[in-house]
């Protein structure tokens, strides 16, 4: 796994439980549901550690299900603890949203006029830039 991948794993909780504020869901679903935020293969697993330690944070709680197509399912909502628990994510990742804004901001900046005075400089490689890397790159940033 590389950084990236655990750094965007953190944001995990905090996305659960907006997806719980949305509407309760059992754990296949809220899996399945991840794949709107980029986790299109979100590792089940992980989603249900994360939803355990979720519930016996008190942040949510859950109820077997009776279901109309199979067995029984957990299902698991908000609490109010959750929901104190998102306000503060919601603070926290919007004073991080602006920090990320001004750092896009300048680099994107650095793609400019070559500070040497040698004309536009291309970000060749970068992920935004539309353009492949030019050295042996993997790929990763």
């Amino acid at each position: 796994m590389t950084t990236h991948d655990t750094e965007r794993r953190a944001l995990m909780n905090p996305v659960i439980l907006l997806l719980l504020t949305e509407r309760p869901g059992h754990g296949y679903e809220l899996t399945q549901r991840l794949g709107a935020f980029g986790w299109a293969e979100a590792e089940s697993a992980h989603v249900y550690r994360l939803l355990r330690g979720m519930e016996k944070g008190g942040q949510i709680s859950s109820q077997w299900r009776a279901s109309v197509s199979g067995p029984a399912r957990r299902e698991y909502e908000i609490t109010p603890a959750g929901s104190m628990s998102l306000s503060l994510w919601f603070v926290r990742l919007g004073e991080l949203h602006g920090t990320l804004h001004l750092f896009l901001e300048r680099y994107a900046q650095l793609s400019g006029p070559d500070l040497t005075g040698g004309g536009a400089r291309p970000l060749s490689g970068h992920p935004l830039s539309g353009h492949p890397p030019t050295t042996g790159t993997t790929g990763s940033v």
